[in-house]
């Protein structure tokens, strides 16, 4: 089984009035987005289920990983829980993926994505997941038995580290 964690794409602050929910992508977000999905399109075990925070920014960049993993939109779950949510809550909800998906992802936030992604192998991998960075990680057992400590990380990318 495949675990692909997704922080999701850099978001605009300049807007003081939003709050911090309703922050949509900036150009640099907008621009690493196509990037980020063509890259996804060539990866090996794509997800074939997504979750995604609720959260603007989130749902902008859950909709350029679904165009990269080719999802249908029934296969695409917006979950209120991952905003802002710990790496237990993260791990609650994935859980809740159906026994026979075989890969799944999940765009979420920091610092929560962060810290799942140093729990999930046997040694931390990284002080910060970037925007839109993707940790792919391999998992034995059923997703309702996922516990930190319980898989391999396959990879490590974000924009800045993928070939111009």
């Amino acid at each position: 089984m495949k675990l692909w964690l997704i922080r999701h794409a850099k978001s605009a602050w300049g807007d003081r009035g939003l709050s911090d929910f309703d922050r949509p992508l900036n150009g640099r977000g907008k621009r690493d987005g196509p990037r980020m999905a063509a890259w996804l399109s060539d990866q090996s075990d794509p997800a074939t289920w997504l979750w995604t925070s609720t959260a603007v920014r989130a749902q902008a960049t859950a909709a350029f990983v679904q165009d990269g993993f080719e999802l249908d939109a029934d296969r695409v779950i917006s979950e209120d829980r991952l905003y802002h949510a710990s790496p237990e809550q993260i791990l609650d909800v994935v859980r809740q993926t159906p026994g026979d998906v075989t890969a799944v992802a999940v765009v979420a936030h920091n610092p929560g994505l962060t810290w799942l992604v140093n729990a999930m192998g046997s040694d931390p991998v990284t002080d910060n997941l970037p925007t839109f960075g993707v940790a792919r990680f391999d998992c034995s057992g059923g997703w309702d038995g996922l516990t930190a400590g319980s898989a391999r990380l396959d990879f490590l990318v974000s924009p800045k580290t993928l070939p111009h």
